[in-house]
Parts: structure tokens; sequence; C-alpha cells
């Protein structure tokens, strides 16, 4: 049994050790992207570690394509996170001060005062730490020595032939939950099929060295890694198997962290890499927020009906009338909904009570406030999303929609496209913010 199905069995102490000692171990694309997220300290371990393994490492050729079309946007990324920095300080002294204004807060003064000089102090602090960063755009250190390091270790592309018959196979594959990819089965084409060029290209690369191959990725999705109930277990034991099948060589994944920690181990490593170690996992743990976002199915109606509140008086809310008559406030403004015209315009957007369950938490909905006439069809909502975890702050946004949309809304596309922005808004974790969603 353990000869026919070996991709089920987990290796030896023996057999990885023999694993690491003969292998070839390949990069994911987002992986050397990941390097650009990370401190100086943890590029530098990471490169030690491909120096100590520098003739069995190989860049297959859609990863290094990937790494090389994405690496400005990652390097953009990061430079703007100063800009934000600043701007979030910003506002949180100008809240501070509406607040101290608003409700005549005891000392609000020295409070106001202590809020600005704390935006001067962190403008000065990220203005340094801005200037101290090195210019990627134009001298890229980091993609200097992956170039020296790959340079003759990155495979050959695919003919347009042999991309044609790799997209056929994957829509076959993909069509039974053949990994790996078929997790990205939503993007275009040819994208869709990144993931599994580059398995194709994996298992050439064995066929030709006659090695095994262990793979290094950020990807932890279901269709690269075996899960269950919640746990990793190793790589996919389909993967496992074909590579055995048609390559005959063994095969094995780690993510970035679990790489560095068993080369620590099995490359008798004399440096520390537990610090680089969880600088690569948080960068993994925001990768991976934003997949479980980006796999969210589009909620319809009967998603928004299963997260309303129950009326006490007539069960669902959304189609009594009860649910919207409860009074709402925001910055100390309070009214009935049901006054006027406003009870209209919350009904045409039926987001009160709802709970969006992004990874950063579960967050209830509610409506502070509404637009009170009909003058023009773009309507500002300011809703704010209350954390069950009551540690963490409300956080509030503005959101403007279409009354025209929402009114002729029938199969509840514009409202499923609304819960789907405010989903990628709440996973940034930003305090406030404003979105638009017209037609």
């Amino acid at each position: 049994m353990r000869e026919q199905f070996s991709g089920f069995f987990t290796p030896s102490e023996e057999e990885f050790t023999k694993l690491w000692n003969e292998c070839i171990f390949a990069f994911d694309a987002n992986v050397l992207l990941g390097l650009y997220r990370s401190t100086a300290d943890t590029q530098r371990v990471f490169f030690s570690v491909l120096d100590k393994i520098a003739d069995r490492i190989f860049l297959p050729h859609q990863a290094a394509s990937e790494y090389l079309k994405n690496r400005l946007n990652v390097i953009s990324f990061r430079s703007d996170q100063y800009g934000k920095i600043k701007n979030e300080s910003d506002k949180l002294s100008k809240l501070v001060e509406s607040i101290v204004q608003e409700h005549a807060i005891r000392q609000g003064k020295e409070i106001s005062d202590a809020a600005k000089e704390f935006v001067t102090e962190i403008s000065g602090l990220v203005d340094g730490a801005a200037g101290a960063e090195p210019d990627l755009l134009r001298s890229d250190d980091i993609l200097a020595r992956l170039a020296d390091l790959f340079g003759s270790r990155t495979g050959q592309p695919y003919t347009q032939e042999r991309q044609k018959e790799v997209f056929a196979q994957g829509a076959v594959r993909y069509a039974q939950a053949i990994p790996p990819g078929y997790k990205d089965d939503k993007k275009g084409e040819p994208g869709k099929y990144g993931d599994l060029l580059i398995w194709f290209q994996l298992m050439d690369h064995a066929r030709a060295k006659q090695k095994p191959v262990v793979f290094v990725t950020g990807d932890v999705k279901e269709d690269w890694l075996q899960q269950h109930k919640g746990e990793t277990l190793g790589p996919r034991p389909e993967l496992r198997q074909e590579m055995m099948a048609a390559c005959g060589a063994r095969f094995w994944m780690y993510t970035t962290p679990r790489f560095l920690e068993f080369a620590k181990q099995f490359l008798d490593l004399k440096f520390d890499t537990r610090k680089a170690e969880s600088e690569f996992e948080k960068i993994e743990k925001q990768d991976k927020d934003v997949t479980q976002l980006e796999a969210l199915p589009d909620l319809d109606y009967y998603d928004y009906v299963s997260a309303m509140t129950t009326s006490p008086k007539s069960g669902w809310g959304w189609n009594t009338g009860d649910f919207f008559t409860q009074p709402i406030s925001y910055a100390g403004w309070t009214a009935p909904v049901n006054a006027g015209p406003k009870q209209e315009f919350l009904q045409l957007l039926p987001l009160n009570g709802v709970v969006f369950n992004p990874p950063t938490g579960r967050w209830t909905c509610k409506i502070v406030a509404a637009p009170d006439d009909k003058s023009s069809d773009s309507a500002l909502y300011h809703l704010e999303f209350q954390p069950q975890d009551h540690s963490m702050p409300s956080r509030g946004l503005k959101l403007r929609v279409s009354l025209a949309a929402l009114g002729n809304d029938a199969d509840w596309k514009y409202k499923k496209a609304i819960s789907n922005i405010i989903l990628k808004w709440l996973v940034t974790n930003q305090a406030s913010g404003e979105t638009t969603l017209l037609p």
C-alpha cells in the first residue's frame, strides 16, 4: 500500500533528511515578492539560506514572470504606506478635536493640543523613515541578487502550442477539482492557469533532473495544501502521487516560515531564523485574509435574510416594516427612522443589523444616517460597524450608491455588489472610510 499510495503517507525523519540532501528547491513568485514587505534583517536571513543551497535552486518560468510583473506594484504599495500613516494620524487628531468641541470635554484644549503634537511627531518620524528607504524603483538590490542567484536556474517559457495544451488540460482538471489551481477558476484566462503552469514546469524540471522537488510558496489555498479541520497537513496527496507517477520523483511543499524553520534543522544553519519566520508568517496571514475575501461567494437574498436580526413581533424584519422603526443615531443626532421619507431610504438599502464576517472578525452594520430627499440619484449613507469583539472600536463608512439602481434591483445584483465592496473595506482594518458604487 505504501508504495502504491506514497503520496498519502507522511515521510519519516530519515526520508525528510534524504529529501533535503538531494532535492531541488523551487520558489514561487509570492515568496520573492514577500522580500519587499520584510525588514532588511529578514532579507539577509533569506538570502543567506539561498546562498547555502545556491547550486540546488530553481525558479519556474511562470513564477519568474509573475514576480517581475508584480514587483513594481508591491514596491509602490510599501512606499504608499508612509503617506497613509500620516493621513490616518491627521484624521485621528481632527476626530479628537471634533469630539472635544462637540461635547465640551474637560481640558479639551490640552487634549487637542496633545493630539496635534502627536501628529507632528508622527509626521517627523515617518518622513525620516521614508527618506531612509532605498529607491527600489530605480535601484533594486533585491532584484539584482535574485537575478544573480537564479540567472541560469530559471526555467524556459512554454511555446504557445504547449500553453494551449496546458490550458486545455486545465479546463478539464478544474472542472474535476484536480489540484493545483482550480481555486483560481473564477479568474479570467490565461491568469487562472498560472498555478497549473508552475506545476507542469516543476514536473518538467523534476523529470529532466531526476531529482525530488521541494516547492516553497506563500500560497496556502486548499488546491495546493491538504487541510483538515483548520489544520494544514502538507501538500495535497494528489500532487505527490502525480509527481511520482509522471516523473518518478518525490515532492514536498513548505510555506516560507516553515521552509526557514526546517532549513535551520536540515541545513545546519549557524544563524537564527525565528525573527524572519515571524515576519513571513505575518505576510502570509495578510495574503490569506485577502485570498479568503476574494473567495467569498456573492451574497444573495437568503444571505441577507439569514444575517438580519429578528423582530420580536413579526419574525424577519426586513420585509415587515417593523425592522426599520428603531431609532438611529449619528454624531449625537437621534431620530426615528420611520419619520418622513427616511424609512423609504432605509428600506432601499436593507443593511441595518446585517452581520458581515470577513477575516477581520464579525461586524454588525448599523445605518446611522441616510439621505432625506430624492433630489439626486446619488445617495450618501453613513454606516457604523460594531465588532463582536468589544475590545475593538467601531468603524465608520460613508457609502454613496444609486437610488435608482437600488429601486430596480429585483435580483439583488446591485445589493450583492454593495455587500462585497463593504467586505473588501472591512478587511482593510481602516477606522473610517468612504466608498462609491454607482452603475
